[in-house]
């Protein structure tokens, strides 16, 4: 491990008391990822134990998911991609993507281009577990409810399981192919982790690793008959360091999008990134002197970099270009109007910009509401004069001083309230059913085999996804007061089952009075419900159905569900 550059008298002291355990970044790589990514960083001080315990735990749930897929899909990959890793190019479909430092605007282009069904885009189930595909991907999805809020820890923009997702998270989970663990987990190792920010520096065999893990991440995105005539979107901030790399892997079969935005506003947003996440560290933090002066110089030579490469891709003979570069100042002013010169100018003959685009993009953009950010005051740090140099100089090569041309933006539209009333009948139907299709299982095991005695308490979970997705569809959108519901009724379907389940399995006191009978099998309902274990899947459902239930905001733009990824 490099660690000539680290800058130890600018780490913060260290702290005291426990590190709590937090949903990690990571949190589903598989165990060897992290013992490796462990032995590589040299041990986690004792404050950090309960949240590396947590997060061993959560990997742990994401090995046995995906396991079988991976010892599978390491076979694909060494066939497919073993020597030269290459995609063949899909005529008439070239990948399309998205570039743009950290925090440069680049997740609302994500998710705005991602309203049109031609095009198809990881999402976060598939990339907080690269390693999976159609069976541990399917899993986790589910699984990822109770643990993902509905927003961003650092904005207010869109986040879940089926938002359109980073590839580099991929990687990083996969194998360890990004900068990601030197940025939020060991910022002491910045240096050593950074190399696969640009994809410079690394070993013959580090940069295989990192060719052939892409390319087969992209060949799992786009299989299914469905997938092959779309196109595919990626969008990940290093990307803008890998222009050349990029263009090599998919065989020049691709076209970029440069989103720029004002450097200050960048630099600042970064920061606040780096402190909002400071609770997925396993080490204390540097101060916020050394991440703004890291900062600065990445987005330095990771903006310089994709201008020369950028260039280098322009055919002053082709109709059509293989980039564009957009403002974010512009993409903001009008949405509408942007997207469709970004269509006119890569030219793809297959995908335009249409009348059904249009309509999705703007009913997503009038589900948003307001945009707000985390403003809390913070100490952002200084800005220095090598600052300010990088500033100007970006200001100037992208005219960010230049107001926007034209301005048509789109109100967000305030949302219908939910239907109470239907939300409260459609939960007591679907608990009704939920409970007598878990009794029925239960009967239909014990009348194959009377020895088998299943309780099924994990089931509660899969009822309260039921219960909670229900009360949303039927009353139109979500609240806290649905998800109350859902959840209070998601227990009352667990503890109603109890007793018949218990009566079913064992039929205590069977040639005892009705009051010995019914008390016997009571108690071993209740019995079969205090385990540690039946305890957290009890919770797990109540909380599934409360998320899906309260949901009111914007749903994920574009397909939630790639028919690669069925079941």
């Amino acid at each position: 491990m490099d660690t000539q550059h680290q800058h130890p008298e600018h780490h913060q002291k260290p702290r005291g008391g426990i590190a709590w355990p937090t949903a990690h970044l990571l949190a589903l790589a598989p165990l060897d990822v992290w013992f490796r990514m462990l032995r590589r960083s040299g041990g986690v001080r004792p404050r950090y134990w309960p949240r590396l315990g947590f997060i061993l735990f959560t990997s742990f749930i994401g090995t046995i998911c995906t396991v079988h897929e991976r010892v599978i899909l390491s076979v694909i990959r060494r066939r497919r991609f073993g020597t030269d890793p290459l995609i063949e190019p899909r005529i008439g479909h070239p990948t399309i993507v998205i570039l743009g430092y950290y925090r440069s605007g680049t997740t609302h282009l994500h998710n705005l281009m991602s309203c049109d069904d031609r095009l198809i885009t990881p999402r976060w189930y598939q990339c907080l577990a690269g390693q999976g595909f159609v069976f541990g991907w399917s899993l986790i999805r589910f699984l990822l409810v109770p643990f993902l809020g509905g927003t961003r820890p650092q904005d207010a923009v869109g986040f879940g399981p089926n938002w359109p997702a980073e590839d580099d998270f991929a990687l990083s989970t996969w194998g360890m192919c990004s900068s990601i663990p030197g940025r939020f987990i060991w910022p002491s190792q910045w240096d050593d982790w950074k190399r696969w920010h640009a994809l410079e520096d690394l070993s013959e065999k580090e940069l295989h690793r990192w060719r052939s893990l892409m390319a087969m991440f992209i060949w799992k995105l786009t299989r299914g008959k469905r997938n092959r005539s779309k196109f595919l979107l990626l969008k990940t901030p290093s990307h803008t360091a890998r222009v050349a790399e990029l263009d090599r892997l998919l065989n020049g079969n691709v076209k970029f999008i440069h989103l720029v935005r004002e450097p200050g506003a960048v630099i600042d947003s970064n920061v606040r990134l780096h402190l909002s996440l400071a609770e997925h560290l396993l080490e204390d933090a540097p101060d916020t002197q050394t991440i703004r002066d890291r900062v600065v110089e990445e987005y330095a030579q990771t903006e310089s970099k994709a201008a020369v490469e950028l260039q280098a891709l322009d055919d002053e003979r082709s109709t059509y270009k293989r980039f564009i570069r957009v403002r974010y100042q512009d993409l903001r002013a009008d949405e509408m109007g942007t997207l469709q010169e970004i269509y006119d100018t890569l030219g793809i003959p297959t995908l335009w910009w249409s009348s059904a685009c249009e309509s999705s993009a703007q009913s997503y953009l009038e589900s948003l509401g307001s945009y707000t950010t985390n403003q809390e005051q913070l100490d952002l740090g200084t800005p220095t004069p090598r600052e300010q140099e990088v500033c100007d100089e970006m200001r100037e090569w992208y005219c960010h001083d230049i107001p926007p041309t034209n301005e048509s933006k789109i109100e967000p539209v305030e949302q219908a309230p939910a239907r109470t009333l239907r939300g409260i009948g459609a939960s007591v139907l679907i608990s009704i059913a939920c409970g007598a299709a878990w009794i029925g299982i239960i009967w239909a095991i014990h009348a194959i085999d009377s020895n088998i005695h299943a309780r099924l308490v994990p089931a509660v979970w899969i009822c309260g996804a039921f219960i909670g997705f229900g009360v949303r569809k039927a009353s139109g959108n979500g609240s806290r007061q649905l998800g109350i519901l859902a959840a209070v009724m998601t227990l009352l379907v667990v503890f109603a089952v109890a007793f018949p389940v218990t009566v079913i399995n064992w039929n205590w006191a069977s040639n005892g009075t009705t009051q010995q009978w019914l008390y016997h099998n009571a108690k071993g309902g209740y019995e079969g419900l205090r385990s540690v274990a039946s305890i957290v899947f009890i919770i797990l459902g109540a909380i599934t159905a409360y998320r899906h239930a309260s949901a009111s905001g914007p749903t994920a733009p574009g397909k939630t569900i790639p028919k690669s990824a069925k079941l």
